[in-house]
């Protein structure tokens, strides 16, 4: 093995600063899931990076639309404002 592939597979130490509550809190969580600290914060980081949303059906309509040409045709950025109703200064 190289250096660079035994790098890849070392651990280091990591510092969440956080309040004693929120501490006893986290290890309850923890535990409750039959998981170490490292083990249960890690956990989010993996399933939630990156999270892939699905768009709501309004906005599928509206891609959809878009697609097709339809929606509202903007000349400038301060075109779109204006149809929008935005006050961009506000």
């Amino acid at each position: 093995m190289g250096v660079s592939s035994q790098a890849h597979h070392e651990k280091v130490k990591m510092t969440i600063e956080c309040t004693l509550d929120e501490r006893i809190y986290i290890k309850m969580l923890a535990a409750k899931a039959h998981l170490n600290l490292s083990e249960f914060l890690l956990s989010y980081v993996r399933s939630d990076f990156p999270k892939k949303k699905k768009p709501n059906k309004k906005t599928l309509e509206a891609m959809k639309e878009g697609r097709k040409g339809k929606g509202i045709a903007c000349e400038s950025l301060e075109d779109f404002w204006d149809k929008m109703g935005v006050c961009p200064d506000a």
